[in-house]
């Protein structure tokens, strides 16, 4: 018995019938030399990834969630996250960028609900994912039919991954601790570019400085002040490769009044310098803003 196919499906898929726009596709390579890539946020954008190999942990939140090979990441827009190796390895990921998504009932950009735990498993249909990222991510350089084949191909992984998260077990679980680990994370989030001290944070809350320290490693594998590093240099990174700032400017603006050491901290965290970083990101970026 035949099944009759809605000329125009996605009306029902996507708020307004409007679908979203890829911006861009990256693949991590597995076993490569480990690229930490801090927390960090977008302010136009959300991110679905594969984990087609290996295995670590993907921060955001306030919490810290395991990832293996076959696990799906959702990452709203304005979410700070970071996806960690277990090893000195990268991860091999596939990485799709959207802008412009609306589902119904869910901010602009926004994949999954606020706060939700944004790790699912894809269980049987890894295989089936890993072939449509590749071929996704090939066809990019494929001229005018290829761009638009990788368009149709994200567009599938997007819905399924969405449906696969809404059927799958909630990785979630709050208690007193872990929410004042969230609100701990909000309060650096606001301040992260500001001069700060482990003895203001404690005293914004009423805590003892150890209190807060323990609290906040326990659900984010990092200090307070370990965190904002991250969040300084994930800024950074998205300075870098988006602007045309100079090193000394960039390092104003995520709060370092010296580049010298700004650039110290920035190699030791991601293991180049900023400038060799900008060139290697953008030489691996593949995909072109705008692509529709």
């Amino acid at each position: 018995m035949g099944k009759f196919f809605d000329a125009n499906p996605l009306t029902h898929a996507f708020e307004g019938g409007a679908s979203p726009t890829l911006l861009y596709i990256t693949k991590q390579n597995f076993g490569g030399k480990k690229r930490d890539r801090p927390m960090h946020s977008h302010d136009n954008l959300c991110e679905l990834l594969l984990v087609y190999r290996g295995f670590g942990s993907y921060a955001v939140e306030g919490q810290s969630f395991p990832i293996r090979e076959g696990d799906i990441i959702l990452a709203n827009q304005d979410e700070p996250h970071e996806v960690l190796s277990a090893s000195d390895a990268e991860i091999g990921t596939y990485c799709f960028a959207f802008y412009g998504l609306r589902f119904a009932g869910l901010p602009e950009n926004y994949i999954i609900p606020p706060h939700s735990a944004p790790v699912c498993a894809s269980g049987t249909q890894f295989h089936f994912l890993r072939e449509l990222c590749e071929n996704a991510y090939h066809n990019l350089d494929e001229g005018p039919s290829g761009m638009a084949l990788a368009q149709c191909l994200s567009l599938s992984f997007l819905l399924l991954a969405k449906k696969l998260k809404e059927t799958s077990s909630q990785r979630d679980g709050r208690g007193e601790e872990a929410e004042m680990s969230v609100r701990i994370r909000h309060f650096l989030d606001e301040r992260y570019t500001e001069p700060l001290a482990i003895a203001e944070i404690a005293a914004a809350f009423g805590c003892s400085e150890s209190y807060v320290s323990h609290v906040f490693k326990r659900f984010t594998g990092y200090s307070p002040m370990q965190y904002v590093i991250r969040r300084r240099v994930g800024l950074a990174q998205t300075l870098l490769t988006t602007t045309d700032d100079t090193v000394s400017h960039i390092a104003a603006l995520v709060g370092y009044d010296n580049p010298n050491y700004f650039t110290t901290v920035f190699t030791k965290v991601v293991g180049v310098s900023p400038l060799r970083y900008k060139k290697q990101y953008l030489e691996a970026m593949r995909g072109k803003p705008g692509l529709s």
